[in-house]
């Protein structure tokens, strides 16, 4: 898995993070907006794409969805794809599939 934690637009002063990445068991790209916290609490999740299997399949669409919250560095395309080609989804990796049991998806090789 990857992650990298992106600059909020200077407009979005109530955000804490942007995050991104590749996650290889649910084979997606993901995103997570979180909000400033409080002294007493944790970041809020303002939002969390990703969470399902192949959810974001293109980093064009993670990038653009990232976007309207960060700045999105020129390298960040490739370095994300770079990510998926190393580290690829593996339907037969045992936490994979115990995960997709759990979810009540069956493993399949794609």
């Amino acid at each position: 898995m990857s992650r990298y934690s992106l600059k909020p637009l200077p407009e979005y002063s109530d955000i804490f993070e942007v995050a991104v990445g590749w996650d290889p068991g649910l084979d997606t790209y993901f995103v997570q907006v979180f909000g400033t916290p409080d002294a007493s609490s944790e970041p809020e999740v303002r939002l969390w794409r990703g969470t399902s299997v192949r959810e974001i399949v293109a980093v064009q669409e993670l990038l653009a969805i990232a976007g309207n919250y960060a700045e999105v560095p020129g390298a960040l395309s490739a370095r994300l794809t770079l990510d998926r080609n190393y580290c690829p989804h593996d339907p037969m990796r045992p936490i994979t599939r115990i995960f997709a049991e759990l979810m009540g998806h069956r493993a399949h090789r794609d």
